[in-house]
């Protein structure tokens, strides 16, 4: 990335722009009377224009995490795959194969506009919490393996947090507390990866498999899809991932972050 960043009003500009049309694509008049491709819709519109203001916010700041083939794209792709392991495991595949889930909207548009919310939740969770929270909280405490840790947790819990907001739409406190969990987990995980590959685009594709896989049931399907079997296999499954990631960390040297800010960017030891 250039040294040169984009002018410092733009930001309040693609914000000035965006809050208005956020409002009217949440209260105009509804795109359609489909009661599950309207709420689908919605959240790809607004969360495609929540990314594009976070994506003007990380410009801004300079990180240079954007390169989607950025070398090693190769030893950073193998590095991720444990990590894809855990988000496709989402998927309840054995309860499909056996029929206990199943798809219910299987039409074309259905299809498309859950890939589209996916990618859009993806794409906008990690420039805000991965490009843009992550990074700022790392800036000043890269120098050591103790002030990207903290950055991970500081970070991670705002991600999980940011999800008790699902309380106000009706979802069980029950249910909540489990998706801040795992959301703090999952953006742990991505923070790790990002940190190891300066490629910001391996993460939000994880992000949106991670959503596609989880979602598609409780979406566009119905059953019962976490059986013993699928129980048991995430839970060994995560245990494993858990572990490489922590030792992906530790053998991290800090110094690998240098390649992800501009030259001018402060580095202090704490």
């Amino acid at each position: 990335m250039s040294k040169r960043r984009i002018p410092t009003w733009l930001p309040f500009a693609v914000i000035g722009v965006a809050a208005p049309l956020l409002l009217w694509i949440e209260y105009g008049p509804p795109m359609t009377q489909d009661a599950v491709l309207l709420p689908l819709m919605q959240m790809t519109l607004t969360r495609t224009i929540a990314a594009a203001v976070f994506l003007v916010i990380l410009l801004s700041q300079g990180y240079r995490v954007l390169n989607p083939l950025r070398a090693p794209f190769g030893k950073s792709l193998l590095w991720s795959l444990p990590a894809f392991a855990v988000v496709i495991n989402n998927m309840p595949i054995l309860s499909m194969m056996w029929g206990d889930a199943y798809i219910v909207h299987g039409g074309a548009m259905y299809w498309v506009w859950f890939a589209l919310e996916c990618l859009a939740i993806g794409l906008f969770e990690e420039i805000a919490f991965r490009g843009v929270i992550l990074l700022r909280f790392a800036q000043t405490r890269r120098a050591t393996h103790k002030g990207l840790l903290i950055s991970i947790l500081l970070s991670s819990a705002v991600f999980g947090a940011m999800h008790a907001v699902n309380l106000f739409a009706g979802a069980g406190p029950g249910a909540v507390l489990m998706q801040i969990g795992y959301s703090f987990l999952i953006g742990a995980m991505c923070s790790v990866v990002l940190f190891k590959t300066a490629n910001l685009w391996l993460c939000v594709a994880l992000h949106a498999i991670y959503d596609f896989c989880g979602a598609l049931l409780p979406t566009l399907g119905a059953g019962h899809w976490w059986d013993t079997p699928t129980v048991i296999f995430t839970a060994v499954l995560a245990v494993a991932t858990t572990v490489y990631m922590v030792v992906l960390f530790a053998r991290m040297d800090p110094r690998e972050t240098d390649r992800i800010y501009a030259p001018s960017a402060e580095k202090h030891p704490e």
